[in-house]
């Protein structure tokens, strides 16, 4: 499990929004993970500063006595027909909680504090929607090992991130290129100086699409002089859809 697939566990455990397999996960990671648990706790905290807002209102004399007005005392006789009694009783409930402004006040809080956490919940699902990859492509090496994987984002944003020990060779640069049209030219879509996770420009190409090709070649510090490939090509592999 990927610490973002915990993060999203976290939060959906402190919203009371998990069932089955995936709360007994949660629940198993809650009380033998420290790290999970750290999460827990950071999402219970921002949880609260909304939880905050809502002030404690308590019931007031009237609404009490109201209530208590509402309920007839029982006997051995009435015991015996539960329905009846419930029946004669709930006017006077209802109607003390109807003309009770402590009640409807903590109502309103109540749900606006719903209403908040439904929006805090839309929203962070919506931006966790943001951060999962749609395609997914691994780049291959000459020898058929896994070098680096590219993913690309709804946002529009494409990433790579190189794997095991992929070097650079000294006053050389790698550079990333790619096929929207099988067919056509290359497009490249960014210039990597060091071995780690970097941001490529996919502005000069179209929505990256399943099965599109990309490709890897060694080129001078700067990047290809001619905009096509010069030097080798060491890694390529085409895209598909992200599980």
């Amino acid at each position: 499990m990927t610490r973002d697939d915990q993060d999203r566990l976290a939060a959906e455990h402190v919203l009371g929004l998990l069932e089955g397999e995936e709360r007994g996960v949660a629940e198993r990671l809650l009380a033998s993970d420290a790290s999970f648990q750290v999460l827990v706790q950071q999402w219970r905290t921002r949880f609260a500063e909304w939880d905050n807002t809502a002030s404690h209102v308590a019931p007031s004399d009237a609404l009490w006595q109201k209530i208590e007005t509402g309920l007839e005392p029982r006997s051995a006789a009435t015991a015996r027909s539960v329905a009846p009694t419930r029946r004669e009783a709930s006017p006077g409930l209802l109607q003390g909680l109807w003309h009770s402004l402590a009640f409807w006040r903590s109502f309103g809080m109540a749900g606006a504090l719903a209403a908040l956490l439904l929006a805090l919940g839309v929203g962070y699902f919506a931006e966790k929607a943001t951060r999962q990859p749609t395609l997914v492509a691994v780049l291959m090496s000459e020898t058929n090992q896994p070098g680096a994987v590219l993913r690309t984002f709804a946002d529009g944003r494409l990433e790579l991130t190189p794997l095991g020990d992929m070097e650079i060779p000294h006053n050389h640069s790698i550079q990333v290129w790619t096929f929207p049209d099988p067919n056509g030219a290359p497009v490249s879509v960014g210039v990597v100086q060091t071995a780690r996770t970097v941001l490529l420009d996919p502005s000069n190409m179209p929505r990256p699409h399943s099965n599109q090709l990309f490709a890897i070649s060694v080129e001078p510090l700067t990047g290809s002089p001619t905009g096509q490939p010069t030097g080798p090509v060491v890694m390529k592999g085409t895209a598909s859809t992200a599980l």
